[in-house]
């Protein structure tokens, strides 16, 4: 590596170490008021004027294409947004959380807004700056920690099922990594300008609508991860076109139907984890349930109709927002549920109704849940309750 690599990553060193400060210390000390306001606006204002500072780098996208590429950034920008909004005809229409009045929605805009564009202006140096053969290596660096930086990662600490972590990676997370691979491509083929329009028009709207879509999470997901991978494919299938680069090899070369059927696929897995499907995982926590099934151990579940549960099966249902996967035992002339740990010593004290019930166990896979009983233990307590 050079000197230009060397600043590219003493920059991102510095994000990286703002990263730290900040799900660490630095909004406990001021608040998150006073630090999303002004402490973090003049954090970015001093990293452009650095860059500012600096010889200027050229985008590596062709000059003669720099208003195509604007224009084109405007355009998925307006797509992303049209989908956006759309999607409240299916899951609803809700109140917009951010301020209505004239002088809230100005200081949200300058505020922040503000960081936006100097958040392009720096990426764009970085990406630019650095030799075409590092371009990968600090392409994935970028997205890293402008994704980890966007993120509040408090929420993802706080998680306290499976559940909670499936759902915040799929609404935020993967999203937000979709997001600035987009960003840093557009960054890389046209400075830090287009990725500025992109960035302003999705989120300018949600800043001063007086009503939001009220989307589910799974919808979020969807149109997050989705649309940055068919704006990537559009773009440069649109750029190599219009450059004259776009070879015949080249497209049999670049199979976009891959990347397309990657980004479903993704989505589908969220949505298996979290139950949409008939057919769903749930991870074994604690030891109720031995040696049928052991604590890391993955149950698959099935959501069936109450009346087709018989004794022995083994159900999984919910008491206070606690899932608990035990085995019938017995079921009253009401259709109530007797349940009992495999290895607990006396029956559930209480009956489980049947709309308690969320599934019953048709398989199991070994020890594949260990990572996340691992986290559960060195983070929140299981909250299965294990009656002896």
């Amino acid at each position: 590596m050079g000197d230009r690599e060397y600043k590219a990553l003493r920059l991102l060193g510095i994000i990286a170490i703002l990263l730290i400060l900040e799900n660490t210390i630095i909004i406990s000390l001021l608040g998150s008021s006073l630090y999303l306001y002004y402490v973090k606006p003049l954090i970015w204002l001093s990293l452009s004027y650095i860059v500012w500072r600096r010889p200027r780098t050229r985008f590596k996208g062709k000059l003669k294409l720099h208003k195509f590429i604007l224009l084109w950034s405007a355009i998925c920008g307006v797509l992303y947004t049209s989908v956006y909004f759309a999607g409240g005809f299916l899951d609803g229409i809700g109140q917009s959380p951010y301020s209505k009045g004239l002088f809230g929605r100005l200081v949200n805009i300058v505020c922040l807004g503000g960081v936006a564009p100097m958040m392009e202006w720096v990426r764009s140096y970085i990406v630019n700056v650095v030799k075409r053969k590092y371009k990968l290596l600090f392409g994935s660096l970028i997205v890293l920690l402008f994704t980890l930086y966007r993120l509040n990662l408090r929420l993802l600490i706080g998680a306290g099922s499976l559940q909670q972590v499936v759902e915040y990676l799929g609404e935020f997370m993967l999203p937000e990594i979709m997001e600035n691979i987009l960003l840093t491509y557009l960054a890389y083929i046209g400075g830090a300008y287009p990725a500025m329009i992109y960035k302003a028009i999705v989120t300018m709207p949600i800043w001063l609508a007086p009503i939001l879509p009220n989307l589910l999470w799974i919808t979020k997901a969807f149109i997050g991860i989705i649309m940055p991978v068919i704006f990537i494919i559009i773009l440069r299938q649109v750029y190599r076109k219009e450059s004259r680069d776009l070879k015949l090899r080249e497209q049999r070369a670049e199979k976009p139907h891959v990347w397309i059927s990657t980004g479903i696929i993704s989505v589908l897995i969220i949505w298996f984890a979290v139950g949409v499907f008939p057919i769903f995982p749930t991870v074994i926590l604690t030891g109720s349930m031995e040696p049928s099934l052991y604590p890391g151990d993955i149950a698959i579940m099935r959501k069936v109709k109450p009346e087709k549960i018989q004794d022995g099966d083994v159900i999984q249902y919910f008491r206070q927002d606690i899932f608990i996967i035990h085995r019938v035992i017995d079921i009253d002339e009401e259709g109530d549920f007797q349940t009992k740990g495999d290895n607990n010593s006396a029956p559930d004290s209480e009956l489980v109704g049947p709309e308690q019930v969320r599934g019953k166990m048709i398989g199991s896979v070994p020890k594949l849940g260990m990572l996340r009983l691992i986290l559960t233990r060195q983070g929140q307590p299981t909250g299965e309750p294990v009656e002896f």
